[in-house]
C-alpha cells in the first residue's frame, strides 16, 4: 500500500531503508516517508479483516486424514 506523505508530499511505503535495521522488520503495520522520516500506522478497517478470517482461504485437505 503506498500513500501519499501528508508533510512533503513523497511516498509512503511499508518497507523503506529504515526497516532493515528494525527488530519487528516485515511484520508490522507501519508507513514511512524515506524523503522525510514521517511515519504512520497503515489504514485498517476491522469489518474487512473479519470477513477475510471468516471467508478466507481454508487449509486444503491433502487426504491424509480421510478413512476410506
Amino acid at each position: 500500500m503506498n500513500m501519499t506523505c501528508p508533510i512533503c508530499g513523497g511516498e509512503l511505503k511499508e518497507h523503506v531503508s529504515g526497516c532493515a535495521k528494525c527488530p519487528v522488520s516485515g511484520n508490522c503495520d507501519m508507513l514511512c516517508c524515506d524523503d522525510c522520516g514521517y511515519e504512520t500506522v497503515a489504514p485498517k478497517s476491522a469489518v474487512v479483516d473479519f470477513f477475510k478470517r471468516v471467508f478466507g482461504q481454508k487449509e486444503k485437505d491433502d487426504g491424509a486424514s480421510r478413512v476410506s
